[in-house]
């Protein structure tokens, strides 16, 4: 990043700002300035702290599962020049991730390595304010496009610490942080809701169609816990054998080739506008995707509404990247890279199921074994992926699982939808509040609106 005056930065560069609001730089609105340690701390096997480095920014939010634990005694010298506490704000200023930004929201300890560090001084600045300040559109368009072309984009604490900052009256700061604030927790809220949801479908999946139990307990004497009489009834009370291995009698066990259709024909002609869907959208948790886009269409995997996608390379599979497809238009066609497998549940399974299946451990397991290539590049193969086996149970007993995940399913799918709306929202009123282009009146009608 280019220096002006040394060390200083006009806030002009960043665009126009209202009269009544004064401009600092990030010294002036902040404790210290500061950055985490540039060495290399060995890992511990046992205990120690985490050291958290720019890749462990993500969402806005401190990742711990990507960080190593250092020793104590590294941990010290560390938090000796750069102690993040709650309320700081870490910015990632060298690599890949420069600009990427996380408030401290925990207590807990821990170290910082090519990692900026800004303590606010809460008399002057709000730190939600300073956090979404810095993470509007009006910084990070900068910080990128001041950084672009180099190998390794770096900015230097002296150029941070004479970063300008706009700051409306301290009242207005603590109120536009909460507002936004309050659209981050309603969105982390269901996102949080949607991981329970799917992990209760996931449970129901695996006890009724991998471990059995509603058969295992009437085998026993037992009752099945959680299961209404009614829905008991409809299970075996004693298992068989088939060419496959064990069975609740009256079910089949079949090949997934059987019970599913593999890469199910679906038409789209080349050169039309559908919905696309790229690899990097699909995440590795949460059931369905960010977004489709309309493009034109080319080679590649074809889906519908209900279709589930398994991602065939490595290392997309093994991080698990998998989604429900719920997010076209009705009776639309939506296309994506061929490196989905689309896979489809034949009747009575249903649709669901597919997804359920792919996200299982065991399934993923196999996909993964089934893998061959070049390394670094090796793929799925359908035939070995469709030998898999799968327990088929009687119409009933799909009838009833499908009532049951069809409901949790809709559910993830309103709240994903709700999530998405509150995200394009936030993202659109947070560089207009941040530059005072539109006040919080304004900005709470429109939440209202969208409500």
């Amino acid at each position: 990043m280019a220096k002006v005056n040394d060390e200083y930065l006009p806030l002009s560069v960043l665009g126009s700002f209202p009269s009544d609001w004064t401009e600092a730089t990030l010294a002036q609105v902040c404790r210290q300035v500061t950055d985490g340690t540039h060495d290399s701390p060995k890992a511990v096997s046992k205990g120690g702290f985490p050291l958290v480095t720019g890749k462990a920014i993500k969402n806005f939010k401190i990742d711990f599962s990507v960080a190593y634990n250092i020793s104590e005694q590294d941990h010290q010298k560390v938090i000796a020049r750069s102690k993040p506490e709650e309320d700081d704000i870490l910015f990632a200023n060298i690599g890949n991730s420069i600009g990427d930004v996380a408030r401290v929201q925990t207590i807990r300890s821990f170290s910082i390595k090519n990692v900026a560090l800004f303590k606010p001084n809460q008399e002057k600045v709000n730190p939600r304010y300073l956090e979404f300040y810095l993470r509007s559109s009006l910084v990070q368009d900068f910080i990128k496009g001041s950084t672009r072309g180099s190998a390794q984009p770096f900015i230097g604490l002296s150029s941070l610490r004479g970063f300008p900052v706009s700051l409306p009256p301290i009242g207005e700061q603590h109120a536009i942080g909460a507002f936004l604030g309050g659209l981050d927790d309603r969105i982390m809220l269901l996102g949080e809701t949607n991981a329970t949801l799917e992990a209760i479908a996931q449970a129901l999946f695996k006890s009724w169609f991998v471990d059995f139990d509603p058969v295992r307990a009437k085998a026993e004497g037992r009752e099945s816990d959680g299961l209404s009489a009614e829905v008991a009834r409809l299970f075996p009370d004693s298992f068989e054998m088939s060419a496959l291995g064990a069975v609740p009698k009256g079910w089949a066990l079949v090949t997934l080739s059987e019970a599913y259709e593999i890469n199910p024909s679906r038409k789209l002609h080349k050169g039309s506008i559908a919905p696309y869907l790229d690899m990097a959208k699909v995440r590795t948790s949460g059931h369905t995707a960010e977004e489709a886009v309309d493009r034109e269409v080319g080679s590649g995997s074809k889906f519908i509404n209900g279709d589930t996608l398994l991602a065939r390379i490595t290392p997309c599979l093994e991080n698990g990247k998998t989604a429900f497809v719920d997010f076209l238009p009705e009776g639309h066609v939506g296309w994506g890279s061929t490196e989905f497998v689309v896979l489809r549940p034949k009747p009575p399974l249903p649709v669901y199921h597919g997804y359920l299946l792919c996200r299982h451990d065991a399934f993923r397991e196999h996909a993964i074994q089934s893998m061959s290539g070049t390394s670094g590049r090796q793929r799925v193969q359908n035939d070995v992926l469709g030998r898999y086996p799968v327990a088929l149970p009687t119409d009933a007993v799909c009838n009833a699982f499908d009532r049951m995940v069809s409901a949790i399913q809709k559910a993830i799918s309103s709240n994903h939808v709700q999530a998405q709306t509150l995200s394009g929202l936030r993202d659109t009123l947070l560089p207009r509040l941040i530059s005072g282009q539109f006040r919080l009146p304004e900005a709470e009608a429109l939440l209202r609106d969208a409500a």
